[in-house]
């Protein structure tokens, strides 16, 4: 196999296994997926231009590094507001009114607190109770320690039950 073919085929290897995850880092940064799709497909393309310096062990933490400079780029240049889908509404005919409509008030909370969390908190958050990754695939996604992740999550969870009270 060439060089050129062996490089392709790493960069979809790594590519088939990191999309979604870059894809959902970006969407909890932005709340925007089609922003979030735009900033994933720059990420690859930069990997793809550093992919003869990029090591194996290093890629995923790169992704991320990338990502966040792509994210932090972006905002740059517009405001943003945070929209985070909510399930909550889904399967609501049979509810009364009142419930649907304390639903409703509960989750504009949730999308105002969500969007106040600092970065590294939300995402964590996210990461944890939306991808349902473990706190350690966490730590090993973002290069960073087991501890400096509980310490996010901890944080995270302080805020959203202090804005939230006892809902969460």
């Amino acid at each position: 196999m060439d060089a050129e073919n062996k490089g392709k085929s790493w960069f979809k290897h790594i590519f088939d296994q990191n999309y979604q995850y870059v894809l959902n880092y970006l969407f909890y940064l932005t709340g925007d997926v089609a922003l979030a799709e735009d900033l994933t497909q720059d990420v690859f393309m930069q990997l793809w231009d550093k992919r003869l310096q990029v090591k194996d062990y290093t890629v995923r933490p790169y992704l991320f590094t990338i990502a966040r400079n792509c994210f932090l780029k972006s905002i740059r240049r517009q405001k943003y507001d945070l929209k985070f889908r909510s399930s909550y509404f889904e399967n609501v005919e049979n509810e009364s009114p009142e419930y649907i409509l304390e639903m409703k008030e509960f989750d504009r909370k949730l999308q105002k607190t969500l969007a106040a969390l600092p970065d590294k908190c939300r995402v964590v958050f996210l990461m944890n109770r939306i991808d349902g990754l473990s706190y350690r695939e966490i730590a090993e996604h973002h290069g960073v320690s087991l501890k400096a992740v509980e310490k996010q999550m901890s944080k995270a969870l302080a805020i959203l039950r202090e804005k939230l009270g006892s809902k969460i």
